[in-house]
């Protein structure tokens, strides 16, 4: 009997050890399971953060959609930088004429036969005859687009008339981005990508601004703060450029701003009424940017400002303000601003002028560049007009 009762015993035993085992293999396998699950959401985590972010460094070059050999040409002759006031269009017996008149200072009409022929080409269109006259002053292209059964006649011709001597070239630079993004940030990039943005350092989004203003092929500088006459009432910002710091912090601080905005191809000053009038500020700030081949725009917040002509001294590519857009008692800024843009444009071939990043300020450069339509201004980054060079293709 009690063999009998030792027997179910040890068989309850067994039996519960069994199941304490299996219990205990459950919980094992449940903790292996979470800490996989702990272990898979750890490297995704990781990855999020190690991984770049959207705005990262990506060089992108902007895409014009085309859809024909029509629209190709158009494209073609917006990348050779004709401006449509010397491209003439009409139609004589079903074929489209274009006569276009070329920059020969900047632009050779072999070149621009080359670039025509393999846009043209790359879209199906096909060459079908090209002359050139006996003087060289001109080259006639014979296109046809066979999708739409269209031929089209281009005549490549100099400039002979001095036409393009008569144009004012205006690079308009924008102050003080790095406060905001969204669709704010989304209507300044609308504009014509060769104005050129300022950007301060050290704000939220300043490197956001950079980032996305390069991807679209447009340049920036970085607009470093500089101590005014009226400190400490108006404020640099952060880490400004201050008369009585010693040569190397100067140095300091425009290697930190550099190194923040890297993409940026130069340096204007914001604020610096005080900083801007001495040698001894200037020195330092202009042997950074010569160490690292950037430009420097002097905004001339002072009469006073010594900065371009050391710059200029220092063998510094250098630039400075002609005018400010949204500045001065006007009832009507905008006709006031577009007048004086005009005017200046009589005398003088480069202008550049200041405006500020804001919405206000934004409407009113929307209106001028709209007012100056027609006229013989071209709007131009700000390398265009510190450092020209020829057309490169």
């Amino acid at each position: 009997m009690a063999n009998n009762q030792r027997k179910r015993y040890k068989k309850k035993t067994s039996k519960k050890k069994e199941e304490n085992a299996l219990l205990k293999f459950k919980g094992l396998l449940i903790i292996a399971v979470f800490i996989i699950i702990v272990f898979f959401i750890w490297q995704v985590v990781i990855s999020l953060k190690t991984t770049p972010k959207d705005d990262t460094l990506i060089i992108t070059e902007e895409t014009t959609e085309v859809q024909g050999v029509g629209d190709i040409i158009d494209y073609a002759l917006k990348r050779l930088e004709i401006p449509d006031k010397f491209i003439k269009t009409y139609k004589i017996d079903d074929k489209i004429y274009k006569e276009i008149t070329i920059n020969s200072n900047q632009l050779s009409l072999t070149i621009s036969n080359i670039f025509i022929t393999d846009k043209v080409e790359e879209k199906g269109g096909q060459i079908l005859n090209v002359s050139e006259s006996d003087d060289g002053s001109k080259i006639e292209m014979e296109i046809f687009d066979p999708a739409a059964k269209q031929y089209y006649i281009l005549i490549l011709k100099n400039d002979t008339s001095g036409l393009y001597d008569k144009i004012t070239e205006l690079s308009i630079v924008i102050d003080d981005f790095g406060y905001f993004s969204g669709p704010l940030l989304d209507e300044f990039l609308a504009l014509n990508k060769s104005i050129t943005f300022a950007i301060l350092p050290d704000l939220s989004y300043s490197e956001e601004v950079m980032q996305k203003a390069y991807n679209q092929g447009r340049e920036t500088i970085i607009h470093v703060p500089m101590e005014p006459e009226t400190y400490p009432k108006d404020d640099p910002g952060k880490n400004a450029i201050y008369v009585d710091l010693t040569e190397n912090e100067i140095k300091k601080r425009m290697k930190k701003f550099i190194k923040q905005l890297p993409l940026c191809v130069g340096v204007n000053n914001h604020m610096g009424s005080l900083a801007t009038q001495h040698e001894y500020v200037m020195r330092p700030v202009l042997e950074i940017l010569k160490a690292n081949d950037m430009c420097f725009f002097d905004s001339r917040t002072s009469a006073k400002s010594v900065a371009y002509t050391l710059a200029e001294d220092m063998e510094v590519p250098t630039c400075q303000r002609d005018i400010f857009l949204d500045s001065g008692e006007y009832s009507d800024r905008v006709t006031a601003k577009t007048e004086n843009i005009l005017n200046l444009a009589l005398r003088k071939d480069k202008i550049i002028a200041i405006t500020h990043a804001r919405k206000s300020s934004l409407e009113e450069l929307k209106q001028i560049l709209k007012n100056l339509e027609g006229d013989n201004i071209k709007i131009v980054p700000i390398s265009d007009i510190v450092l020209p060079k020829e057309y490169v293709l």
